[in-house]
């Protein structure tokens, strides 16, 4: 039976608590934690401060953008390398909708997909200028371009340039990063 001490609950012989009026030990149980309602209101908070918030730290809009620049630097290089390896004047014809590898005026294969040519479109929101065609051909001993040429790609958060030089050097060139 539990012993009683002046301003102090009962306890048995071990010193556990015991009910008043019983001499059985009862462990008091400690409510530390979260209940399940708690954690399920959170997380709905949290997701929902996600869905608003996300959208303003992910900003998508120059990655189209930056792959068009980077994609119609592909494609000048690749008609670039057909035009020495095959020692076909090839050239990168740029539309106000697409811009495309050709031989002949026919669209090559694509690399990448060889079911299908090598022509790519223009996101919505992104221009290239200047729309015209740059021709690249193997002479005896060098490489040649008709119009060395520098398209501006733009719109969406970004502005890119590619430069086509006469000599054949092609590169590419972000807004904001130095370039030679």
């Amino acid at each position: 039976m539990g012993t009683r001490m002046a301003g102090l609950p009962d306890v048995d012989r071990d010193g556990c608590p015991t009910r008043p009026g019983r001499g059985t030990a009862v462990p008091i149980v400690a409510t530390a934690g979260y209940t399940l309602l708690e954690l399920v209101a959170v997380l709905i908070v949290v997701g929902v401060l996600m869905a608003v918030l996300a959208p303003r730290f992910i900003d998508a809009s120059g990655f189209s953008g930056a792959t068009t620049a980077d994609k119609l630097l592909a494609a000048a290089r690749y008609a670039e390398t057909l035009a020495q390896n095959q020692g076909v004047t090839t050239s990168l014809v740029v539309g106000p909708a697409t811009f495309s590898v050709t031989q002949n005026g026919v669209a090559v294969a694509d690399p990448a997909l060889q079911s299908s040519t090598y022509v790519t479109p223009i996101p919505s929101g992104i221009t290239i200028s200047p729309q015209t065609t740059v021709s690249f051909s193997r002479t005896q001993s060098s490489q040649s371009v008709t119009v060395p040429t520098t398209f501006a790609i733009t719109g969406q958060g970004i502005t890119a340039s590619v430069y086509v030089l006469a000599t054949g050097y092609i590169y590419e060139c972000l807004s904001g990063a130095s370039c030679p």
